[in-house]
């Protein structure tokens, strides 16, 4: 097999394909990344049994061919090549030659290409088409609210829920719960519903730019994400996602609207005065203002008042600061709307009809 790549190009589908390699795995195949040489290409396969990356590189095949190369080490070497054409020959023994310009060379010692993990098929799987900015405001409105905790496993990602054409989107870690709503192209007959792990959204986040659009194939227990020359599959998260509607709040109550920067700010500087034990901050709300406050009696106290949009009853409620400045980093609206339902003790801020959050208040303590 011998082929000659672009430094460029090659670098960044090496970037991708070893992000995924497990350094520590008992199986020495899969510590390399699976190379194919065909006609105009090459494809380039990793996985560590659970995500998959799959890519097809430009490149000049003078002899076709496949192998394995240990993929961290392949990576450090073109990495730290000079920006010019690489030559790779592999013998029969899955020795890779790798040379740049007439005087840099070098020698890994691969794997045969046969004993490489095969990747499933999805041609027979149900599909569909969303913009990848789409994906990226999906992914940046949910991802910070699931759980990482492993005693959580099932909250450990992304629920995905397909209906016609709206896609549901919902991460929760049991405290507070982030939704967005799609609704694009021509609608289908199909439904699906999947948890995909947080490890995976974080992959293809990195995707993401290599392509306007993506398709998503889902198939058993797993789903492909396909965008440009690069494909993600993963193993889906086995269980059942919690009844998520049951937590919204249906009624409505008292709202303020507020500046999201404004808000943000202050909660940064007023959380500087909580710590672990006294981890909350009080939000006073009173006719047109909002005052943020923290108190802790080893360190002192913080307070500041905001000018908001409101006209409800006065009340106070404390919330964990780092949930409320997690969603504030992750929306982009410049005002939001923060509402207290009648009848629920959860808050629920929304920005427009696609996304909502509900945040558990804390208990006030003196």
């Amino acid at each position: 097999m011998k082929f000659v790549c672009q430094k460029s190009e090659l670098l960044e589908h090496l970037q991708h394909a070893q992000s995924v390699v497990n350094p520590r795995t008992t199986l020495p195949i899969l510590s390399n990344i699976y190379i194919e040489a065909k006609d105009k290409y090459i494809e380039i396969i990793s996985t560590d049994l659970e995500i998959s990356i799959h890519s097809l590189c430009p490149a000049k095949v003078s002899e076709k061919g496949n192998t394995t190369i240990p993929a961290r080490k392949f990576f450090d070497i073109v990495k730290n090549l000079p920006d010019e054409p690489i030559t790779v020959k592999v013998n029969d023994s899955n020795v890779a030659e790798i040379t740049c310009k007439k005087n840099i060379h070098f020698k890994l010692v691969g794997l045969p290409g046969e004993d490489f993990p095969k990747l499933p098929n999805f041609n027979k799987a149900d599909s569909w088409d969303i913009d990848s900015k789409d994906m990226k405001k999906v992914i940046k409105k949910t991802s910070f609210a699931a759980s990482r905790d492993e005693n959580h496993y099932v909250l450990n990602g992304i629920y995905f829920v397909f209906s016609g054409n709206k896609l549901t989107a919902v991460a929760t870690d049991g405290r507070r719960l982030s939704l967005v709503k799609l609704e694009k192209g021509k609608k289908k007959d199909v439904k699906a519903d999947f948890i995909v792990p947080i490890k995976t959204i974080n992959e293809l986040s990195k995707l993401l730019d290599s392509s306007e659009s993506i398709k998503v194939y889902y198939m058993g227990n797993q789903v492909k994400f396909e965008a440009g020359d690069f494909s993600l599959i993963t193993k889906l998260i086995e269980g059942t996602f919690p009844d998520y509607e049951a937590v919204i709040p249906k009624d409505s109550g008292p709202t303020a609207v507020i500046n999201r920067n404004i808000f943000l700010e202050a909660l940064q500087r007023t959380s500087l005065f909580t710590s672990d034990r006294a981890s909350s901050v009080k939000l006073m709300f009173t006719k047109d203002s909002c005052v943020l406050s923290a108190n802790t009696p080893e360190l002192g106290e913080a307070k500041e008042e905001i000018e908001i949009e409101y006209d409800g009853g006065d009340f106070i409620i404390a919330f964990n600061p780092a949930y409320l400045i997690d969603v504030m980093k992750n929306i982009e609206e410049e005002k939001f709307f923060f509402i207290f339902p009648e009848k629920s003790t959860a808050g629920l801020i929304k920005t427009d009809g696609d996304f909502l959050y509900v945040i558990m208040p804390m208990r006030i303590t003196d």
